[in-house]
């Protein structure tokens, strides 16, 4: 049996352990070409695959083109933001969590807990530093920590062009302001203010305050969780599984400035094209029980159950499991449509312009038009 996933350290780690003595083997590929392989190719329908590890941003078209089976599995164990994401309009499971997010703020406890810093920060912005309420002091403590003749950056992005942490990022901005992707009217909502304003600070980040390493725009979400855990920025907002690459009592998790955060996972899937859908679920089966979960979440991964969420060898990892469920009730996903691919490459090809500096509003009001073109009845 082959499985096939996203190349990431955890996942090549924990799936090594968990097919141990098993009749199966994996092959992760980077995220845009299993995308392509995946929603694009015929590695859901041609046999290659028994198992798919599937992003949810890609389940509702995958679920309409019939390029996934339904699951029978009780998935009592999970929140009900692990379960809603895989649920088709048939009101079936096409998939169980393996690796959980959602988006938290993330930053280096030993900054932020030094009293020098806390004196400086105080008297140059007249309020104390601490994990940010809204995106002024976000801007305000990536400014203070930008230090880059000592090797320290105010902040990360993940401003590699593959339609998911750079996407992920402005929807974040866009929410956390009051807009909408799309509007009551079912057209693009990006003409209202809330997006001007998200494209603005975002570009300002790059361009204006330059609190980012240039060298970033090349940078995927792993990517820019492997240069936060090494140090090199005070703080960024990203996925929650990447505070476990930190170093134990190094970083903190609160949430997300503007209290909307990103809730996206990864799943087991059963491809149309599975020689043996029966042997394909009773593998996922095995993967998904609390000791193979535990094994996730060990390996660098995320834990998924809540049953691994309380388990004392998880807890010890990271300080992101003891926030998990509030933050799971505050978080939004990208729109539940088959569209979903074709709305991310318009939003991608924003994101790549801003980062490359073209001028923010230009590319915005470029994406309008294109998005509304696509949602035109």
């Amino acid at each position: 049996m082959q499985i096939f996933g996203r190349a990431f350290d955890g996942f090549e780690r924990s799936l090594t352990t968990q097919l141990a003595g098993l009749d199966a083997g994996h092959q992760l590929l980077e995220i845009e070409d299993l995308q392509r392989e995946v929603v694009e190719g015929t590695l859901a329908t041609d046999g290659r695959a028994d198992v798919l590890m599937l992003i949810t941003d890609w389940l509702p078209s995958l679920i309409e083109s019939g390029k996934l089976r339904p699951i029978e599995q009780d998935q009592s164990a999970y929140a009900p933001a692990l379960r809603a994401l895989q649920t088709g309009a048939d009101g079936r499971s096409y998939g169980v969590a393996y690796h959980d997010g959602p988006m938290l703020f993330l930053y280096r406890t030993d900054l932020y807990g030094d009293a020098e810093e806390q004196r400086g920060f105080h008297t140059r912005f007249g309020y104390p530093l601490a994990p940010p309420a809204d995106w002024s002091q976000f801007r305000d403590q990536a400014l203070w920590f930008d230090r880059p003749a000592d090797g320290l950056r105010g902040t990360v992005q993940a401003g590699y062009p593959d339609e998911h942490n750079n996407v992920y990022d402005f929807l974040t901005h866009l929410w956390s302001r009051g807009g909408e992707l799309i509007g009551p009217d079912g057209r693009s909502g990006l003409s209202s203010p809330a997006a001007a304003e998200a494209i603005e600070f975002l570009h300002a980040l790059w361009h204006v305050d330059r609190v980012v390493d240039p060298a970033a725009a090349t940078w995927d979400s792993v990517s820019s969780g492997e240069h936060f855990a090494t140090g090199e920025a005070a703080m960024m907002v990203n996925w929650a599984g990447f505070a476990a690459m930190c170093e134990p009592g190094t970083v903190g998790c609160a949430p997300v400035p503007g209290a909307v955060t990103m809730n996206a996972y990864w799943v087991l899937t059963i491809p149309a094209g599975a020689p043996d859908p029966s042997r394909s679920a009773d593998l996922i089966r095995h993967l998904t029980t609390h000791e193979m979960d535990v094994v996730t979440a060990l390996s660098g991964g995320s834990a998924t159950r809540r049953d691994s969420w309380a388990d004392p060898r998880v807890r010890a990892l990271s300080p992101y499991y003891e926030v998990l469920e509030s933050a799971h009730q505050h978080s939004r996903s990208v729109p539940a449509d088959p569209r979903w691919p074709r709305m991310a490459a318009i939003l991608n090809e924003m994101m790549r312009a801003v980062i490359e500096d073209a001028e923010g509003k230009a590319a915005l009001d470029r994406a309008h038009l294109d998005l509304d073109a696509l949602l035109a009845p």
